[in-house]
């Protein structure tokens, strides 16, 4: 009878048999490889990241992206162009243009790279050309990756959302009527959410940029520019547990183990939950100012910690450098941004 225990016994098998447990053994090593690819994981290893580039130690930011980006098939975009830009800060061309390529991959579009303060220096670049010359590959890769349906989808409930916003936040002149426009626009969002969104969440997983893509300028007229990330759920959220809700948004933890939803995204709507409910279980990525914090910011550390972020003071130094860059804008010289 052949052996078909691991390690050197495998060699002994012939033929067929020996070729089915090859197979075997690289189909199961392949699923472990995917399996692994844990979320809170990977916004752990962000977050080391994140503090090195608050720290100005860009050579340790980019060597964990790029040690981060080799053990996962999907990486969101803003940490692709934080990466990027870290290594142009450092004059590493050769990670640069790694990551670069790796931003085009999940969504980035040469527009953004060619108007973008510390991007657009890789036009100076002796690999600059051979880059440019490889986009388009690069872009089908990503635009392959979406599900447009999906995507489609997700724009119409964003619209819907905007319509009631605009009637209630734009038209000053239906003042007497904002009670009642906005009592309309919550039970639209009710519909929105607890009818089509979550329905969608349970068939698909979290529609966010794994599975739709990066917001893009043309889907929305409202947009100025194309996004480094997918948030039209994210304001959906921020608007519906804008009131008081009886939907628990717990069960969206497994879709940031799974990649779907960006931890940081997570922690934004969920304050809002957290502000209108009586549970007071804040990530403070949002209401990050609140009254008698010091009271509970154990607490908001603990919760924090559990889906991959920093503490809290690392959230305030993060919104620090946040204005520095704004103030940066005309300074010729790179800056890295921590982008989600």
């Amino acid at each position: 009878m052949n052996t078909v225990n691991t390690g050197k016994n495998i060699f002994k098998l012939k033929g067929t048999s020996k070729m089915k447990v090859i197979m075997l053994l690289l189909m199961m090593f392949s699923f472990n490889i995917v399996f692994s690819q844990n979320y809170i994981d990977f916004q752990k290893n962000i977050t080391r990241a994140e503090i090195a580039i608050l720290d100005s130690n860009y050579t340790e930011a980019s060597n964990i992206y790029y040690d981060l980006f080799q053990n996962y098939n999907f990486v969101f975009l803003g940490n692709c162009v934080s990466a990027c830009q870290s290594a142009i800060a450092i004059n590493n061309d050769t990670l640069a243009f790694y990551f670069a390529e790796r931003a085009i991959k999940h969504g980035l579009k040469m527009n953004q790279i060619e108007t973008e303060k510390t991007l657009k220096l890789l036009q100076t670049k002796a690999q600059w050309k051979a880059f440019s010359a490889n986009y388009d590959s690069l872009r089908v890769i990503y635009t392959k990756s979406v599900n447009w349906e999906l995507r489609k989808k997700i724009n119409e409930l964003y619209d819907r959302d905007q319509l009631w916003r605009d009637r209630h936040e734009l038209q000053w002149w239906n003042f007497l009527w904002k009670p009642l426009i906005k009592r309309r626009w919550y039970k639209e969002l009710e519909q929105i959410v607890e009818m089509e969104l979550v329905p969608l969440i349970k068939q698909y997983g979290y529609p966010g940029e794994k599975l739709i893509g990066v917001d893009e300028k043309y889907m929305h007229h409202k947009s100025k520019n194309d996004s480094y990330n997918s948030s039209k759920i994210v304001i959906i959220l921020i608007h519906y547990y804008s009131k008081n809700r009886s939907l628990d948004d717990t069960f969206l933890l497994e879709e940031i183990k799974k990649g779907n939803l960006h931890a940081k995204q997570f922690a934004d709507f969920h304050d809002f939950r957290a502000r209108t409910s009586s549970k007071n279980d804040y990530y403070c990525q949002w209401y990050w100012n609140l009254q008698y914090l010091n009271t509970f910011v154990e607490d908001v550390n603990k919760r924090r910690a559990e889906i991959g972020l920093g503490t809290h003071e690392l959230r305030l130094r993060e919104l620090k450098h946040f204005i520095e860059g704004r103030k940066q804008r005309n300074n010729p010289k790179p800056f890295v941004e921590i982008i989600y």
